[in-house]
């Protein structure tokens, strides 16, 4: 086996698609041969013991949770739908930085490629002095940004590179996801100008699909790509 290695995948906001493009690349490196699992730092709005992060992602790479895996898989749980700070404070508990690099760490052993999915974006607190950026800066994990097509994902997408590039955070490129409303004009010129000024490769926009069939057939380049970067990685 190849020696580990982790990628992580953050996006400009929430909802923008990251949990989609996490299990879509989990499902392409996993009917590719390669040994690949998933971890999600902190999962909140946990609703009845369900995870719907990591069982969504699950889904689409054709898995299924697996209890002895979770307390690694996911460290942290939060049932109130918040940012991982204040719904660690409701429950009286303090997100713990140096629990989550064991937890990482010991992840990270038992593949070739881990996918670790993020909580929100980038400048999310963990706790009142820890945001999940500067935890991903100790760490210095590759990272694929998810972005939206359509309008505001300038801002948002180069805001997002910035603050990865001032914490020295490689970054593996940036992925657009459609929600189906999109200006054909300015999703096109989104890509472009993101690429050019952020000087970042641009992975490939994915479109809205109600197939999951076709997302995972639409997807097929994107995984390539990504395939390629972590080869050379």
């Amino acid at each position: 086996m190849s020696p580990a290695k982790s990628l992580f995948i953050t996006a400009t906001d929430t909802g923008v698609g990251k949990t989609l493009v996490s299990g879509l690349l989990l499902n392409y490196l996993l009917r590719g041969g390669v040994k690949a699992g998933y971890q999600k730092w902190a999962a909140t709005g946990v609703d009845d013991g369900r995870i719907a992060d990591l069982a969504d992602c699950l889904k689409i790479a054709g898995l299924k949770p697996e209890r002895e895996l979770l307390d690694r898989q996911v460290p942290y749980r939060f049932t109130f739908p918040a940012s991982p700070h204040l719904a660690a404070e409701m429950e009286g508990i303090e997100i713990e930085p140096e629990k989550i690099i064991a937890d990482h760490r010991k992840m990270a052993e038992k593949y070739e490629i881990l996918i670790v999915e993020g909580v929100g974006g980038l400048l999310v607190p963990l706790n009142r002095e820890l945001l999940l950026a500067d935890l991903l800066g100790r760490l210095k994990l590759s990272t694929l940004i998810v972005a939206r097509s359509g309008l505001g994902a300038i801002n948002h997408t180069l805001l997002s590179i910035e603050a990865l590039r001032s914490r020295a955070i490689p970054i593996a490129g940036v992925v657009f996801t459609d929600s189906g409303d999109e200006e054909e004009t300015i999703a096109a010129d989104n890509m472009e100008t993101i690429g050019a000024i952020g000087k970042v490769e641009i992975l490939g926009r994915l479109p809205y699909c109600r197939s999951p069939e076709e997302l995972v057939d639409r997807f097929e380049p994107i995984g390539a790509k990504i395939s390629r970067i972590l080869a050379n990685a």
